[in-house]
């Protein structure tokens, strides 16, 4: 009798702490989308110096990498992701960063030099930048002839194609469009970039991007401002007859619910001419 009720002590016991290892790690994960990162990074080694299962562990890593990531601790980020796969080499989180860690380490040479575990060597390169202090840490990067506008949409593509479905391709897809739309440097020799630049070339661009992104993500909450924005362009160029189309759907997607953009669109038709 005594021995079954150890057992099930013990068993309760073991259930509640992977209970406690979980609530730790999905209270980080809260803690991270409200912006809390101090609480969450506390909550994250307390998974990794824990009793943690290995899946565990290895999630804890990789948010605690894309925290430090996100605050721009480029080579802390990369320590803590190598560490991942240094440990966890089968997890799902290591087998996203491994194959990119080195193109992602290319990022320190912009930001700051990656972290030195050797005093006397960390030493020197003080020494060093004291003597260079007036340098700049970041590489400047001429970017005149170079196609802006292709430039970063290769870069939002590559979102979109390896994390279908997920919000970083939503915001791939949103900043991809703000691309296209474009945009005119100031001064009377500013360059002009996407529709600014050449409406016939980008609009097409623009309405395939459109569309995919509806497709791919149809609850998105920026779709109405950027079909107001393709009415806009349309507007700009004197095309009357799109530019009603476009503001009239913006109007039918709102349905009877009211809101900014029906409203909007609404009082743009009043002006369009005919």
């Amino acid at each position: 009798m005594k021995k079954s009720i150890c057992f099930w002590i013990i068993a309760f016991v073991a259930l509640y702490a992977n209970f406690a290892v979980a609530a730790s790690y999905e209270k980080a994960v809260m803690l991270n989308q409200h912006g809390l990162n101090k609480g969450a990074k506390t909550e994250l080694i307390e998974v990794l110096l824990g009793k943690a299962s290995e899946q565990e562990k290895a999630k804890a890593y990789y948010l605690l990498g894309s925290i430090a990531f996100a605050e721009n601790r480029i080579a802390v980020a990369l320590d803590t992701w190598r560490e991942l796969v240094k440990k966890y080499a089968s997890s799902k989180e290591a087998s996203l960063v491994k194959d990119r860690i080195t193109e992602l380490a290319e990022i320190v040479g912009d930001i700051k030099q990656e972290s030195i575990k050797n005093a006397v060597a960390q030493s020197y390169l003080r020494h060093g930048d004291f003597w260079s202090r007036g340098k700049d840490n970041k590489f400047m990067i001429d970017s005149s002839w170079i196609q802006n506008v292709e430039a970063s949409i290769k870069w939002y593509d590559r979102v979109i194609k390896e994390f279908p479905g997920t919000s970083a391709s939503r915001l791939a897809y949103e900043d991809k469009i703000r691309a296209i739309i474009g945009w005119k440097e100031p001064g009377r020799y500013g360059s002009s970039y996407g529709l600014e630049e050449s409406f016939s070339k980008y609009m097409p661009l623009l309405l395939e991007t459109l569309q995919n992104c509806e497709k791919e993500h149809p609850k998105a909450s920026t779709l109405q401002a950027s079909r107001y924005q393709i009415a806009q362009a349309y507007w700009k160029n004197k095309d009357w007859v799109k530019t009603r189309e476009w503001l009239n759907m913006i109007i039918k997607k709102a349905g009877d619910s009211d809101s900014f953009y029906k409203d909007l669109a609404q009082r743009r038709l009043q002006k369009v001419e005919y």
